[in-house]
């Protein structure tokens, strides 16, 4: 399957200890239209990543080499950026915050990985629009209009 959407997800996070799973994500996403595509394997990393750039979308590995992402996906929630889980783990070790978040099983199929990441988009889109707000677009921590 190849989708890409004009005016869709340019830049997006992945939160992924285990590379050669990242690289797949990374192909994956940049055939959907993603053009930057951000990589890191610990949460110190990936909060920093957040500090410094404007970031779409976010797959998250529940569990990485410092921990689990649960920071990562408190920043994200706290900022309304859209993003999934991506785990070997029962959707339970979510916690109570993010229990309703998507979540993609490893391992998964090429197509299921795209079209959730898609549905996620699409659905913090509508969530937006409908609270009238013109762009889900964010801006890295810390910076002003």
């Amino acid at each position: 399957m190849h989708i890409e959407i004009d005016e869709g997800i340019r830049s997006l996070l992945i939160l992924e200890d285990e590379m050669i799973v990242a690289m797949l994500m990374e192909e994956l996403v940049r055939s959907l239209g993603v053009r930057d595509v951000y990589i890191c394997t610990e949460t110190r990393e990936a909060l920093d990543l957040l500090a410094t750039r404007a970031i779409d979308c976010a797959v998250l590995d529940l569990w990485v080499r410092d921990g689990t992402s649960m920071a990562v996906a408190d920043a994200l929630a706290d900022r309304g950026i859209p993003f999934l889980f991506s785990s070997g783990s029962a959707a339970e070790a979510l916690g109570e915050r993010h229990a309703r978040r998507p979540m993609i099983s490893k391992p998964f199929l090429d197509d299921d990985f795209k079209l959730i990441v898609l549905d996620t988009w699409t659905l913090a889109q509508s969530q937006h629009a409908a609270e009238g707000h013109s762009s889900s677009r964010v801006a890295p921590f810390g910076a002003t209009d």
